[in-house]
Formats: structure tokens, C-alpha cells, sequence
């Protein structure tokens, strides 16, 4: 076992993988992005689960559309994307560009929505506290842009 898949994160992904019925996503929290990184390199290799940078597929996919169709583009893109992986579960990393204002989306809402036909776990980098989910960490240029109160989605926080 990796010392970072720590008991209390072990036990989260077997409720997780064990619950029926609630929303089939589970963000994996941490301000520390290097932290992130590690904890879904040890995923990867423990459970061999797809590995999907969000990042590096949908820049690509984004490259020659036009901005107002960057939405629509931005969620197709991920449901072909994660759809290959059916049932799951999938890992997705690298999820910044998600939080881009220029591409008008909700992530939170987009991730849930995908998450009803492929159960997703997601390296989030924000926090949770005091029930309210955030994106990136104070002095970060997105942090008070993206806030959630009560988030209907599991959550597992590394720190």
C-alpha cells in the first residue's frame, strides 16, 4: 500500500465504490496540487483505473471551435471522453481548465451530470470546509469565482 493512500482515504474509496444510489462522484480535495498529483499517480497504479487529464483533451478539443460554442464542446467532450470507461471508475486530473471563465461552465454541475453513467473520481484542487466546496486556495485568481454551499457529491479531503 502507498503512504498516501492513507487508511481514512482507503476507506472513503470503499464506501464510495460500495454506495448505490447516491451521486457516483468522488472529489479527492487538496489545496496542495503536488500532493494531488501523487495521491492519483498511487490510483493509477494501485487500481489501475483510466486516467484522464481533463487539461491536455479538452484544450485540444477547444483548439478551432468557436467561443460561444465552448460550452457545449467543454461537455460533449467529457462524456465521450469518460463514456469510453463505462461503467468506471475513471480518474480525472488536471481539471483546471474546467474552471476557465471564458468557457461559462459550472464544473461542479458538469462533473455530477457526467458522473450519472460513469462513476468518477476527481482530483480536485481546492478545499472543504465548513461545507462549502472551493477551487483553487486563497490568493489564487479563481478561488472566490468558484464556491459551493453544500455540495451534493462525496468528498474525501487529503489534508
Amino acid at each position: 500500500m502507498s503512504v498516501l493512500l492513507t487508511p481514512p482515504l482507503e476507506d472513503a474509496i470503499r464506501q464510495f465504490l460500495g454506495a448505490r444510489g447516491a451521486t457516483p462522484c468522488l472529489l479527492l480535495v487538496t489545496p496542495d496540487v503536488v500532493r494531488l498529483e501523487r495521491v492519483a499517480a498511487d490510483l493509477d497504479l494501485v487500481y489501475g483505473w483510466p486516467r484522464l487529464s481533463v487539461g491536455g483533451g479538452l484544450s485540444a478539443a477547444l483548439l478551432h471551435e468557436p467561443p460561444a460554442r465552448y460550452p457545449d464542446v467543454a461537455a460533449t467532450w467529457l462524456q465521450e471522453c469518460t463514456g469510453e470507461h463505462q461503467p468506471g471508475p475513471a480518474l480525472l486530473t488536471e481539471i483546471d481548465l474546467l474552471f476557465e471563465p471564458a468557457l461559462r461552465l459550472d464544473p461542479l454541475a458538469l462533473l455530477r451530470r457526467t458522473s450519472r453513467t460513469v462513476r468518477l473520481f476527481v482530483a480536485w484542487p481546492g478545499s472543504y470546509a465548513g461545507d462549502v466546496l472551493r477551487y483553487g486556495a486563497p490568493g489564487h485568481a479563481h478561488y472566490r469565482l468558484h464556491a459551493w454551499s453544500r455540495p451534493d457529491v462525496r468528498i474525501a479531503q487529503l489534508d
